[in-house]
């Protein structure tokens, strides 16, 4: 089986049932007008940007452009600020893909395509999230998670399938074509085990699940998330 019908094939979580991998890799047509989507605030251990047919180091204070694929090696951690203010963070063995992000103050508008298509990342929302008109997407291959003002997690850590849990803020929402949840309550958590089958309902995550989900992104010397 190739690398791209294991990752389709094993990591889920997707927003429509039309959506094909060479999403992402194309930016849209907001790339032109403003690429900038971030800076890389922390690196630890081994991270590459995949960029136009060609791959980079990842070091502190390089642009990430919309379009841009981020992959992360084994025991790395990457740390991202986004143009908008949010702050994310991801984890090692790790590809995450911005299909778009992009914020203007001025016009008080934004949008965010974010893909994690393996590992696990933390996002502490930014201005978009926030907007009145909010559109910010996680999405895979199964199913989609829309966010409001927030700190919460995603990854296909614990097994293959994906866990999503809500840290702090107003909530987020999980659905696929075989349903949806909410999650409002910090601490709760639910599992997408496959495209056609619906995300469980919220529960109460342990704290040995908790905590480990905090370390799978954290960095050495165990500082807070917004670092």
């Amino acid at each position: 089986m190739s690398l791209i019908k294991t990752l389709v094939g094993s990591f889920v979580f997707a927003a429509t049932a039309g959506l094909s991998l060479a999403a992402f890799h194309s930016p849209t047509a907001s790339a032109a007008e403003s690429p900038l989507a971030g800076v890389v605030t922390h690196v630890q251990g081994s991270a590459s940007v995949d960029r136009s047919a060609s791959s980079m180091a990842l070091s502190v204070g390089q642009q990430v452009l919309i379009g841009d694929r981020v992959v992360t090696g084994r025991d790395a951690r990457v740390g991202l600020k986004m143009t908008d203010g949010g702050v994310l963070r991801l984890g090692a063995d790790t590809v995450f893909v911005i299909e778009d992000y992009s914020y203007s103050e001025q016009a008080g508008k934004g949008r965010a395509r974010i893909f994690l298509l393996k590992g696990a990342m933390r996002l502490i929302t930014g201005a978009i999230a926030k907007l009145q008109e909010r559109d910010f997407k996680l999405e895979t291959v199964v199913a989609m998670t829309g966010v409001r003002g927030t700190d919460f997690w995603a990854g296909f850590y614990f097994s293959d399938a994906l866990d999503v849990a809500l840290f702090d803020g107003a909530g987020v929402h999980v659905e696929n074509a075989a349903g949806r949840v909410e999650i409002a309550r910090a601490g709760d958590g639910t599992t997408v085990k496959g495209p056609d089958l619906p995300p469980s309902a919220p529960i109460r995550w342990g704290r040995e699940k908790y905590d480990a989900a905090v370390q799978s992104v954290a960095w050495d010397g165990g500082d807070g998330p917004g670092r």
